[in-house]
């Protein structure tokens, strides 16, 4: 990525630590691997575990069949295989049964899935090494994101002066903002067109709300409750009340984290409106089934309407229905502030959050096996806290 002089000052230290995690080996090392479903969730036919040397650069993971490699020796060329991780799920697995009765258990396995209800087994040869590699993957998917919203925070630092009716923009959300938009329910899942619409807490609710705020005690240091209201998905736009009796295709319920994405390339940027929301959502099929997970949304632009304008009309509201990021209020701007989009950004030119062997650590807390996307988040962002 090239850190050039048209760069705005607010995106030039963003662009150097982008540069930076898409270039740091997080790990590497020797494991087996097995491909255990495909993204429709049947399992694979070829059970075959096969040892791979693998490193593990940015959020991308490279991997070369270890026989391969012996095969071709010190001068001949293997081409890797890639498996990008930044959108993926992991999860320990203390003991996997195997296929014979008369075999042991596998340990130390890591399930990786990337795309739809795809899944991927890495076998390695001790606790410590399957330690290592998790907490490697945590961290490098953990910058990521946490980088990304220090991108959508320099953004508007940077860029959103130059938006004419910016002040409208980032006046709190009192009324819903609809809008028709492309969305995948999670990675590897085709994009469609929906007809989204954003719902922020109901105003009466809220002026209660912030009556009662005023009453709390200045020595009352507990936590306020956030109100919050929902995003919601339909196939067809209706008017009006025609809407709400309309079933949704699916209803984001809350969200903890609502951000631009990086499109790649400095060029992309005006035009970009990828937003990454994640978020508790629930499908309504029958029955209906509610996750944890991820979606992403591309509002569509008007005419007359730039990328830039449409991703912060979307996203605006978002925060607010949510309480994201210091909204409905002012956004948090510290880097000191877990809340703030710019959360623990690094100062100097030497790029990183933590260590592996914080994570580490915090993989070992009791009770970790089943904390949720929501909590790993926040347990890491209080480990970063300065």
């Amino acid at each position: 990525m090239d850190v050039g002089d048209d760069t705005i000052p607010e995106l030039q230290p963003i662009f150097t630590f982008l540069n930076s995690h898409s270039n740091k080996l997080y790990q590497e090392g020797y494991f087996l691997k097995l491909d255990d479903q495909n993204t429709h969730g049947r399992p694979n036919p070829d059970r075959t575990w096969t040892e791979c040397f693998a490193q593990l650069v940015g959020t991308v993971l490279s991997l070369w069949d270890a026989a391969e490699l012996d095969a071709a020796g010190e001068d001949g060329e293997v081409l890797p295989k890639f498996i990008n991780l930044t959108d993926a799920s992991i999860k320990m697995i203390e003991s996997l049964p195997t296929r014979s009765n008369d075999e042991q258990p596998l340990q130390n396995i890591l399930s990786i899935s990337t795309a739809g209800r795809n899944r991927y087994l890495l076998h390695f040869n001790s606790h410590h090494s399957l330690l290592q590699w998790t907490a490697g993957i945590r961290l490098a998917m953990f910058e990521h994101s946490t980088l990304q919203e220090a991108y959508t925070g320099a953004l508007i630092a940077g860029k959103g002066k130059t938006v004419n009716n910016i002040n409208l923009i980032m006046e709190r959300a009192r009324f819903k903002t609809e809008a028709w938009v492309r969305v995948r329910f999670g990675a590897g899942v085709p994009w469609r067109r929906c007809w989204c619409v954003i719902s922020p807490p109901d105003e009466k609710e809220f002026q209660k709300h912030l009556k009662e705020m005023r009453k709390r005690s200045p020595y009352d240091h507990s936590k306020p409750p956030v109100l919050k209201g929902d995003v919601k998905f339909y196939d067809t736009k209706k008017d009006g009340k025609k809407q709400k009796k309309t079933k949704p295709i699916a209803s984001i319920t809350d969200a903890f984290s609502c951000y631009a994405i990086y499109p790649q390339a400095k060029s992309l940027i005006d035009a970009s409106t990828l937003i990454k929301v994640e978020c508790n959502i629930t499908i309504h099929s029958d029955p209906p089934s509610s996750t944890e997970g991820f979606v992403f949304i591309m509002p569509e632009v008007p005419p007359a309407v730039n990328g830039f304008e449409m991703l912060l009309r979307f996203m605006f509201p978002t925060w607010d229905t949510f309480g994201l990021y210091g909204r409905p209020g002012r956004l948090v701007a510290s880097v000191l502030d877990s809340r703030s989009l710019m959360f623990a950004m690094p100062k100097h030119r030497r790029y990183g959050y933590l260590e592996i062997l914080d994570v580490t650590n915090l993989i070992l807390t009791e009770g970790s096996g089943s904390w949720s996307e929501r909590e790993w988040k926040k347990k890491l962002k209080e480990l970063t806290a300065p």
